[in-house]
């Protein structure tokens, strides 16, 4: 089953591979994970929150037959096109301006 120092080894080396080789996790609350991490990378000399992840609860996976336990993780998807886009604000990814849409690189 899963374990805490097998999800932090899968999450920094997934970001590292995503081009963020600075990579930290912080201890954190999710009602459906524990223990819950908040992840980080190193981004323009700032660490940015790219998303949560935990073991999940017994309680979360044993009423679907699931007797391990499981990681769970979320990547933050907005944050990683915000980073890949070079936008400074997350808000700038539901803007309806179409002329800027238009100029997007598709991801």
């Amino acid at each position: 089953g899963a374990n805490l120092p097998m999800l932090v080894t899968t999450l920094k080396t997934f970001y590292a591979k995503m081009g963020y080789p600075e990579v930290r996790v912080r201890p954190a609350y999710f009602p459906y994970t524990e223990p819950s991490l908040e992840v980080e990378v190193k981004w323009r000399g700032k660490w940015l929150e790219l998303g949560g992840a935990g073991i999940f609860r017994p309680e979360v996976s044993e009423p679907l037959g699931v007797k391990w336990p499981v990681c769970a993780w979320g990547m933050g998807l907005e944050r990683l096109a915000m980073l890949v886009l070079g936008l400074d604000d997350i808000r700038q990814l539901y803007i309806s301006d179409l002329e800027w849409l238009q100029n997007q690189p598709v991801l």
